[in-house]
């Protein structure tokens, strides 16, 4: 679902899942759905833009067919997967093959771990959240459904990562420190304090700014 940068980037790790030999299935890209009806028939990373979803659900009803929401806004992504999910299609869960993985992680469906990203022992992620590239999950950590992680950043061992929240691309949380529900940390910034729900913070030390 969507057909931006980030819908490429889906694609891709798709593409490296299934030349991996890895999993036991491989997937066919059927294309993307896009609710700009004047995109249709255009092709994004040689993928075609089928229509909307209304018009995709339609054509293969009856299917077993299985989605990835590249939508990069927590909020939006978190209706337009429940609007998904009514429709009886499947969230897929993608995971580069570079990716560094312990034992005892959890990790929800609907997810995505971009390339070169480590996730250390007894990390939780939730649903639909996303980890991209270069991005370190450490030990005993959770990050919620819906939140977000840009890349480069470092999430340290026993934090907690809020439903919504975003932390910017290199930003580190040091350990034990959470950052609440819908809360932004900013780019480069260093959390040494718990950031509260819906607060945005940024700056070494990151402080509040909103």
């Amino acid at each position: 679902m969507g057909a931006g940068g980030y819908a490429s980037e889906a694609a891709w790790v798709l593409e490296e899942m299934n030349k991996s030999g890895s999993m036991a299935r491989r997937w066919q890209i059927l294309g993307y759905a896009d609710k700009d009806v004047t995109t249709k028939g255009l092709l994004v990373y040689d993928y075609k833009i089928l229509g909307t979803t209304e018009e995709i659900a339609k054509q293969y009803i009856g299917e077993n067919i299985w989605y990835y929401c590249a939508i990069g806004s927590n909020a939006n992504r978190a209706v337009v997967t429940k609007n998904l999910d009514a429709l009886g299609w499947q969230a897929a869960t993608l995971i580069h093959p570079s990716v560094i993985m312990a034992r005892k992680v959890a990790i929800g469906e609907g997810t995505y771990i971009g390339g070169g990203s480590i996730l250390c022992p007894n990390s939780t992620i939730g649903r639909h959240v996303i980890i991209n590239t270069r991005v370190t999950i450490g030990h005993d950590s959770v990050l919620a459904d819906f939140s977000q992680a840009c890349p480069g950043a470092q999430i340290n061992g026993f934090c907690k990562v809020g439903q919504g929240a975003m932390i910017g691309s290199n930003a580190s949380i040091l350990p034990g420190k959470s950052v609440g529900d819908n809360a932004v940390v900013g780019a480069n910034s260093q959390v040494i304090r718990s950031v509260k729900a819906g607060a945005t913070v940024n700056g070494v030390p990151a402080v509040l700014i909103k």
